[in-house]
This record gives C-alpha cells, structure tokens and sequence, in this order.
C-alpha cells in the first residue's frame, strides 16, 4: 500500500512537470499580452503655460502592474465622455484642499468644474483604505497621476507619485513642489 502510494506520488509529479514544459511553448505561440496602446508622457516643465486645473478622484478598483498610468489616462477619457468613476469624496476633499491653498497663495492657476475646460488633470486613484475614528475621515492611500494636454489636447501623463501608498496631502504636496519648481515660483 505505501509503495503504491509512492508510485502514484511519483506519477503524479512526473505528470505535473510534463504539462508544465509544454506550457510555454504554447503561450510562445500566442504571443505576449501588450496593451494596444502606451501611454504617452511629458516633462513636468512643459506645462509651465497650464493654467486650468481639474481634479478627478476615485477608487481604484483594479490595479495594472504593467503601466498604471493607463488606469487614470481611462478614467479621464471616461469621464470626458459623461462616464466618470465614482468620486472618492474623502480623498477629493484632502487633495483639492492642497491644490486650493496652492491656488490662492500663488495666483498662477484656476480651478474649473468642467473637465474639457482643462489644462492640467489631477488623477488621484485610491488604492487603499482604513477606518479612523471619524466616520467620514478615513486613513486613505493611493497614487496620483498629473495629465497635461497640449496644444493639440493630446492628454500626456506629465507626473506621478512615488508608490501606490502615498496618502493624498503627500502626494499632492510633492506635485505642488515639483509644480513650482518647473514654474520657476518660489
């Protein structure tokens, strides 16, 4: 009984590996998935003559390990078409404080409610979230996204945060910092 059990174990091994050398062959033959399109990108000192700023936010529902600024570059093509996500208000609320603050201190830019009016798109995905103790106040993280449109209003990803779990204030923060650095502002 256990040197039938050895055998089958044995078998079954040998069964195992035999499928898996004949398993790339056959994804050799279909090709490796690529997306039809790349996601075309900017300098953040190209945009130093942008001056309407629109912010979407949403949560991030699927992560693409492959080139995650296809995800926002969707959403605001989505939204530009009347389909846009969800709003996450929590992380809204937190990132368009910071680029409101920034708006008032320094005069340069405007805000605009209607997304085809815009310059500069703020994408901000949230990634993840946590309870605090205040309902409506969660601990949030995500990555955020900067798409420039130029003259030709081809949206270009100009920016992104570092990592997927930089919360909203940072993020935002860093762009604002980078953002008055290419404008030459102090």
């Amino acid at each position: 009984m256990k040197r039938d059990a050895r055998t089958f174990g044995a078998l079954l091994c040998l069964a195992l590996l035999s499928c898996a050398g004949g398993r790339p062959a056959a994804f050799a033959l279909q090709g490796a998935y690529t997306r039809d399109e790349s996601v075309p990108r900017g300098a953040l000192a190209d945009v130093k003559g942008l001056r309407q700023v629109a912010l979407l936010v949403s949560r991030a529902l699927v992560v693409d390990a492959r080139d995650p600024a296809l995800v926002a570059l969707e959403d605001y093509r989505r939204a530009l078409g009347g389909n846009a996500p969800r709003q996450h208000d929590a992380a809204a609320r937190r990132v368009a404080d910071k680029v409101n603050k920034y708006i008032r201190k320094y005069r340069t830019a405007t805000a605009v409610d209607d997304l085809s009016e815009a310059d500069l798109v703020l994408v901000f995905k949230v990634t993840s979230q946590r309870r605090s103790a205040l309902p409506e106040d969660p601990f949030i993280w995500g990555k955020l996204f900067v798409i420039a449109l130029g003259p030709d209003r081809t949206p270009r990803v100009v920016w992104e945060s570092q990592g997927e779990d930089t919360n909203p204030e940072d993020a935002t923060g860093d762009f604002i910092k980078a953002f008055r650095n290419a404008r030459g502002e102090k």
